[in-house]
């Protein structure tokens, strides 16, 4: 039986698909006769290389030319077709290497005239298999070669030729075929064939053919076997291991939340059901591809396939990430991973240990995720340093931290303001009042209990927030409200997954998102956002004015800052230890 990529071989240059551009300045060279004594093809596997070869010999052989371009029809196309054409000869360069093989197949007999044909043809593939001294053996024929004689060379690694070859040919690089065209010459075969077939399953197989028309073809038979005549979406996944697009959102969006656990399930779920795992990810890379674009253009309907609910599930995954540049460094090490996992002896350790740099950055010591802490810093170093609104609520927050942390710490803080008080009144004689007070530890703490009372009490008012809720009361009602708004808009409520409430005073509510969300900072602050987020904050909280801010260590960075203000008293404590001495004189 004959393979479908065999059978549905182009014969003519009008049946050739793709390759616009080769197919249209090669007719012109035929119809203009001005065509080359030496050609060179290059391009990936399954482009049609060697067929735009024997289409390029019929046009020279035709017996309509030589300005005509070739139907098929006559004898010496004919013979082209089957192989069997006496002066078309196809060498193929990976068998035969050596210097021997050029001098044997090619220079003996190159002079020598065609026996069928106006020319003699000859067909190199994989010419960049040929040693250095085969090279060097054919440059001279190849620069003078007889009138009558025309070299094709193929190749899918042109970087491997020497720079005398290509000098001395003229080079055609072969594209990836188009998806489109792709599809509907897949679609054409089934009509040919009788196959039924869904163009979703159709779609499929040519996003895993990566633009070789004979890898699609060869999988095309191979689903028509396999699905009975029948090519439908779930035999083609079944078949090529195909990772539904939930399972890709489900790992994407534990990457944004640096869930190890989840991934480490996610790949022993998969390795149990006998997925391949490079084929995951390189599939997880097309669909942070998506989300990477998603995050850099805003406006991305032209520039990404998906539409709607997929859109907005995108749109979602990017604000989980935050910031694009964390999405390009996830590209950067699946692509690495990739690449190693093709030679891998254990593919399910090299995927893991992508997903841990890509989870723990701080594990990492590249550059690139030393680079993506350095800007996280700056984001909490811009934040801190922007007055406004944000500011004032992390300080709230910061002073609440404090307390919650315990009582010893901002205690300390207020006895020494108590030296503070009396400082106006002994500018006149400052050495007499302290040695005075150092002098007599006696009478010293008379007066301190009375102005330790005082200031304790000051930062007990401070709990304006009993209006709000408690630590742990919080965190439990805020849970509630995303998960309330993930069940009810999933696109929204998804931009507050990783968020966390660090304060409720009852008025403000302050959220605290990831480090590195500009993206889901913007977007909450959304029209649309916030009309649905704020009835799902009032239903839970009560009228509330919520605020958003990045990264709960700012809220550390902010209490830190904070404590010069009460802490500037000790700094004098240790100048009157010496002065104590003159006194004693």
């Amino acid at each position: 039986m004959e393979s479908l990529y065999t059978k549905y071989r182009p014969q003519t240059f009008e049946q050739v698909v793709g390759q616009t551009h080769v197919v249209e300045t090669l007719k012109r060279a035929v119809l203009e006769g001005r065509t080359s004594h030496a050609y060179l093809f290059c391009g990936p596997r399954g482009t049609g290389k060697t067929t735009m070869a024997r289409i390029l010999a019929k046009a020279l052989m035709c017996e309509q030319g030589p300005a005509a371009l070739p139907d098929g029809s006559c004898e010496q196309c004919r013979l082209i077709a089957a192989g069997e054409h006496p002066d078309v000869i196809e060498l193929d360069a990976a068998s035969r290497t050596g210097v021997d093989n050029v001098r044997e197949e090619i220079i003996s007999r190159v002079n020598y005239a065609p026996a069928l044909g106006r020319c003699k043809v000859y067909i190199i593939d994989e010419v960049h298999m040929l040693t250095t001294q085969a090279f060097n053996a054919l440059l001279k024929t190849l620069e003078e070669p007889p009138e009558h004689v025309v070299f094709i060379m193929c190749t899918t690694d042109p970087q491997k030729i020497l720079a005398t070859i290509l000098s001395r040919v003229q080079r055609f690089d072969f594209h990836a075929i188009g998806n489109d065209e792709m599809q509907a010459h897949l679609a054409y075969v089934c009509g040919q064939e009788g196959f039924g077939y869904d163009e979703a399953a159709l779609e499929l197989v040519v996003r895993h053919a990566r633009g070789g028309m004979r890898d699609a073809l060869t999988t095309l038979e191979q689903l028509s076997v396999f699905g009975a005549g029948q090519i439908t979406l779930p035999v083609a996944s079944d078949f090529l291991g195909e990772v539904s697009g939930s399972l890709l959102g489900q790992i994407s969006r534990a990457l944004a939340r640096r869930d190890v656990p989840t991934l480490f399930t996610e790949v022993a779920t998969l390795v149990d059901a006998g997925r391949d795992l490079l084929q995951l990810t390189r599939e997880l890379s097309a669909h942070l591809r998506d989300v990477y674009v998603v995050s850099v253009v805003p406006s991305s309907d032209d520039v990404v396939a998906a539409r709607g609910a997929e859109l907005d599930a995108l749109r979602a995954e990017a604000a989980a990430f935050g910031s694009p540049d964390r999405l390009a460094r996830a590209l950067a090490v699946l692509g690495d991973a990739s690449s190693e996992m093709r030679t891998a002896t254990n593919q399910r350790l090299v995927l893991e240990v992508a997903f841990t740099r890509l989870a723990r950055p701080e594990t990492d010591l590249t550059l690139d995720s030393l680079a993506e802490r350095v800007a996280d810093l700056e984001r909490q170093v811009a934040i801190l340093s922007a007055p406004g609104a944000p500011r004032q609520a992390l300080a709230s927050t910061g002073e609440k931290n404090l307390k919650a942390v315990g009582a010893p710490t901002p205690e300390p803080a207020p006895a020494p303001a108590a030296p503070s008080a009396p400082a106006p009144a002994p500018t006149p004689e400052p050495q007499a009042a302290r040695p005075a007070a150092q002098a007599a530890p006696a009478p010293a703490p008379t007066p301190e209990p009375t102005s330790a009372p005082k200031p304790k009490p000051v930062p007990a008012p401070s709990a304006p927030a009993a209006a709000g809720l408690s630590n742990g009361n919080l965190q439990r009602t805020w849970k509630q409200v995303v998960d309330r708004l993930v069940a009810q808009a999933p696109a929204k409520g998804s931009l507050l997954l990783s968020s966390t409430a660090v304060s409720d005073d009852g008025e403000r509510l302050t959220v605290s998102l990831p480090k590195g969300s500009h993206f889901a900072a913007r977007m909450l602050e959304r029209t649309d956002v916030r009309e649905t987020v704020e009835p799902a904050v009032a239903a839970a909280f009560g009228p509330r004015q919520v605020i958003y801010v990045e990264s709960s260590l700012a809220n550390q960075a902010i209490s830190r800052s904070e404590r010069p203000t009460t802490a500037p008293a000790p700094a004098p404590a240790p100048a009157p230890a010496p002065k104590p001495a003159p006194a004693p004189k």
